[in-house]
This record gives C-alpha cells, sequence and structure tokens, in this order.
C-alpha cells in the first residue's frame, strides 16, 4: 500500500509539472508580445484625449518655415562645387610658354620701335619681327597702316659719285658767277633767286620763324630736319644738295623747294615738330603746315628726285581744274597714302613672345639703326593694353606619359594701363612674378594658367642714354593647386535628417513649455 500511494504521489507532481509549464508557456508569450509593444516610439493617442491650441498651431507654422528655408539652404550648398587651395611643387611640364603683348607708345613712329628679349641662360635675340604686328596709328590713335617689316624702318643710302658732286660744284660755281654777272649789270634777278632771295637749286637753311613763311609762298617745301653730329645727317648731305641742285632744270622744278633745319641750333622747335630722330623729312603742300608727307624710302638722288615728281604732278592735277578726273583721283589716291595730320605718331604693338620658363626681360627698344636719335627728343609714355603669359609653342608636344597639362594662357593683369613720362629721356621697367595655377576638376580633368604681380616703376637714363620701355618677368617653383570637390549625398541626407529631428525637439520643448506657462498663468487668474 505505502508503495501504491508512493507512486500515485510521483504521477501527480508530475502532472503539476506539466500543467505549469502549459500555462507558463502563454503567459511568457504576452510578456514578450507587451515588450515588443512598449518599444514602441510612435504610440498614438485617440483624438478626444487631444488638444489643439493656437500656440501651437503658430509654433507648427514658424517650424514649417524655418525647416523650408534650411532645407533650400542645405540643397544649395550640396549642388555646390567646393574649392580647395593648396601650394605644391611646380612640376608642369612646360618647358616653354608664351608672352602675349599688346600695347600702344604714343609719342614714337613704328619704324624707330624694335623688341629685343634675353634670359639667364644666354639666350639674345635682337630685333624680333616674328609675330609681331605693328600699327601705325595718329596722334588721336587712328590707324594709319600696318608698318612693313620688310623695310623696318631702315632705308638705304646710296651716295652720288665722285665726278656727280664734281659737275654739281662745278655747277654751283657757274651759277653763282652768272648771279654776280646778273647783279653788276642790273638784270632781273628772279631767274636767279626766289622770293625771299634764295639761289634757285641751293638748299635753304630755314628755322621757326622762317620755315612757316616759306611754305606759305611755294607749292611744295621738302624740308630735311637734321643733325651736325648725326652720321646718316651727313651721308645725307651731298644727296640732298645734289637733288636740290638738279630742280631747276626738271619742268616742275618751279613748283618744289627744298630747305633745311638744324635741330641742335633750334632744338625747342624740332621738339614742337615732333621730330623723334635724324634725318627726318617732311615734304609740305598746299601752302600749308596743317599736314605732311613723310619721307621713308632709298635715300638717293633718283629716289627723291621721282617721289617729288609723283607730288608735284599731284599738285598739279589738285589745282587743274581741266585735268582729267581719272588721273586726279589716281594721284591723289597716291598721295594719301602716307598723309598724316601733322602731329606726333604713335605705335601700337601686339604679338606673341615664345620664351623659355627662366627668369628673363623683354626689352623694347625706342630707336633705329637707321637713324641717329636724341635723349631729349624721345618720350617712353606707353599705354599696356594686355599682358599675359601661358601656353606652350604649337610645335611642343605634351608626352604621352605626363598627367600634367600644359598649362593654357593665362588672365591678363592689366586693362588700358597708362604709364606717363613726365619729362623726355625716362625709361620704364615692369617686374613681373609669375605663378602657375592649376585646378583640378570633379571629372578628374585639370586646367591651368598664369598669374603674376607687377611692380613698375620709371627712372631717368644717363646722359646721351635712349629711353626704353622693359618688362622682366620671374617664375615661381610653386604653383597653386585648386581643387574642386563637392558634398557627399549620405552627407546631404544626414543633414536633412538632423535638420527635421532637431526642429521637432525643440519645437516640442518650446511648445511644451509655452503651454505650460500659459496653464499656469491661467489657474491663478481663475
Amino acid at each position: 500500500g505505502a508503495i501504491v500511494s508512493s507512486s500515485a504521489s510521483g504521477v501527480q507532481r508530475r502532472r503539476a509539472r506539466v500543467g505549469g509549464w502549459a500555462m507558463a508557456a502563454p503567459m511568457s508569450q504576452k510578456s514578450a508580445m507587451s515588450l515588443f509593444k512598449r518599444m514602441n516610439y510612435f504610440k498614438k493617442l485617440p483624438e478626444d484625449l487631444t488638444i489643439s491650441t493656437a500656440h501651437g498651431s503658430i509654433m507648427t507654422m514658424i517650424g514649417f518655415v524655418a525647416m523650408a528655408v534650411l532645407f533650400v539652404l542645405e540643397f544649395r550648398a550640396f549642388l555646390e562645387v567646393k574649392v580647395e587651395t593648396a601650394i605644391e611643387v611646380d612640376d608642369t611640364v612646360d618647358t616653354m610658354i608664351r608672352v602675349n603683348f599688346n600695347l600702344t607708345i604714343d609719342d614714337i613712329p613704328c619704324e624707330y620701335v624694335s623688341v629685343d628679349m634675353t634670359d639667364e641662360t644666354g639666350t639674345h635675340e635682337y630685333n624680333i619681327t616674328r609675330r609681331i604686328v605693328k600699327t601705325r596709328l595718329t596722334a588721336l590713335r587712328r590707324h594709319i597702316a600696318i608698318h612693313p617689316e620688310a623695310d623696318a624702318g631702315k632705308p638705304s643710302y646710296i651716295a652720288p659719285s665722285d665726278d656727280e658732286l664734281a659737275d654739281l660744284e662745278a655747277k654751283r660755281a657757274s651759277a653763282a658767277q652768272e648771279r654776280q654777272v646778273a647783279e653788276a649789270a642790273g638784270a632781273d634777278m628772279s631767274a636767279h633767286l626766289d622770293v625771299h632771295g634764295n639761289p634757285h637749286g641751293e638748299v635753304v637753311a630755314l628755322s621757326e620763324p622762317t620755315l612757316a613763311d616759306y611754305v606759305r609762298t611755294h607749292d611744295m617745301v621738302f624740308v630735311n630736319f637734321f643733325a651736325p653730329w648725326c652720321h646718316w645727317c651727313r651721308e645725307l648731305h651731298p644727296i640732298w644738295e645734289s637733288a636740290a641742285a638738279k630742280l631747276p632744270d626738271l619742268h616742275y622744278g618751279e613748283h618744289v623747294k627744298m630747305a633745311s633745319v638744324d635741330c641742335v641750333a633750334h632744338v625747342e622747335f624740332c621738339r614742337t615738330m615732333h621730330i623723334r630722330a635724324f634725318p627726318t623729312l617732311f615734304l609740305y603742300s598746299d601752302h600749308t603746315m596743317d599736314h605732311a608727307l613723310t619721307y621713308r624710302s632709298t635715300r638717293s638722288v633718283e629716289a627723291i628726285l621721282e617721289f617729288l615728281e609723283t607730288h608735284a604732278q599731284r599738285h598739279h592735277v589738285a589745282h587743274d581744274e581741266g585735268a582729267a578726273a581719272e588721273n586726279a583721283a589716281k594721284v591723289r589716291s597716291l598721295a594719301s597714302l602716307q598723309t598724316f595730320e601733322h602731329g606726333p605718331e604713335a605705335c601700337q604693338m601686339s604679338g606673341v613672345l615664345v620664351v623659355k620658363k627662366v627668369p628673363g626681360a623683354m626689352h623694347i627698344r625706342l630707336h633705329s639703326t637707321q637713324y641717329s636719335h636724341a635723349s631729349d627728343l624721345m618720350n617712353a609714355s606707353h599705354v599696356l593694353h594686355h599682358l599675359s603669359f601661358g601656353g606652350a609653342p604649337d610645335e611642343q608636344q605634351l608626352s604621352a606619359r605626363s598627367s600634367t597639362q600644359i598649362l593654357n594662357v593665362g588672365r591678363s593683369q592689366v586693362d588700358n594701363l597708362p604709364f606717363v613720362a613726365h619729362a623726355t629721356g625716362r625709361s620704364f621697367v615692369h617686374y613681373h612674378k609669375v605663378v602657375a595655377k592649376l585646378r583640378k576638376k570633379l571629372n578628374g580633368g585639370t586646367y591651368g594658367s598664369y598669374a603674376y604681380t607687377m611692380h613698375s616703376s620709371a627712372h631717368e637714363e644717363a646722359v646721351n642714354a635712349l629711353p626704353s620701355i622693359k618688362f622682366q618677368y620671374d617664375f615661381s617653383p610653386m604653383k597653386v593647386v585648386y581643387q574642386e570637390s563637392s558634398t557627399p549625398t549620405y552627407h546631404f541626407i544626414t543633414s536633412m535628417c538632423a535638420i527635421i529631428g532637431g526642429f521637432f525637439t525643440l519645437l516640442s520643448l518650446a511648445e511644451s513649455s509655452l503651454h505650460f506657462s500659459i496653464e499656469t498663468i491661467s489657474k491663478k487668474l481663475l
């Protein structure tokens, strides 16, 4: 009996444990579901338990407007390309670059202007004409013509032979003797002298008070402005004398007179006449000094007489109403090619120099080897229209292995910048520090250029030294790198979430504080 009773008790205990397990399983499932529901941060309240207030609506509208503004600003920042700047060693492959320039020299004719180039590696180039254009301008900077580089302002001189000079002296002696005989006999001297009492066939020496009167009383006056110390003036002297001696025997000789002005004895007069080199040859016509024709051709008796014949014919046609219209048009057209309003002639120079990427200088010299110059007549005032550095010459090829591109032409740092010399004999020096700039694009490409700083100064040249304009340049061993970057998309999304969550939190705190304050005050008032 004891054994049966004990077995029954065991069975009951096992059944009780099984029942407990059966009841515990539903209870654990309910606890897990309850815990899951408590983790919900988006619990909803019944509508009858919520209160809508005016200040809550106002705070909501303020929040929406503020979030909209911040969203627009953040979106603009997301679209914006940011640029970071860094300084690196210049490893660009440029070994030759271009110097691009454009300037106007206000008081110097193009024939007296030349360009030289030197650098610290020993390179010296003189009178560079390749890729350089000179344009002749009037005093008002009106276009006259492109200066022909074939002539380059270097007229040739062909002196008379010894026999021709001997014939000239014999002819002068004979003419002087005839004048003496005629004067002694009391004969009419008009066949031997002009209205001013100067012998026909002689070069008349003029000055400031006599030149204007001489031009007014003669149809054409060809004037040689010279200096006694000038080598080229001495070369021209026998040519000039021989041409004058032959004029009386020519059919147009009575209309043309040849004269000369000593610019050493009349310095101020020559300065007012805009004489910048010796010899300078002006042809005045029509009894006026308002305009002049500059002679730039060969210095020979034949060339000078041919020039005078052409313009004597022009003068005849212009004053002869019976001349054929077609001849008049032809000769006037020929004569007007070099006519300019009397005044200083300017020169505009533009072009490109291909130089080594080492310190060097571009030197604009204001003189010509075929003329003599006086420093007190030369003015280096100029206007710098454009100056930039950059780019490689067309013949240079970029290595296929190089990842750094040759830099393109940079932007000019100057724009019609004037430099005025308030006195003659002053030179200008422009110093440039050039630095490379490289911009790395978002798409992986690169774009480069050159920038520079410029410092200018003017100084007096030594006695008898001619003024000039010098552009010195030096290259920095460093380069400025601009790296483009943009805002990542995940950063934009994170910022949007921060704006929304942060504003909702701040507005909730503000609204709760405001609501509590209003409720407390209302209760105290009641």
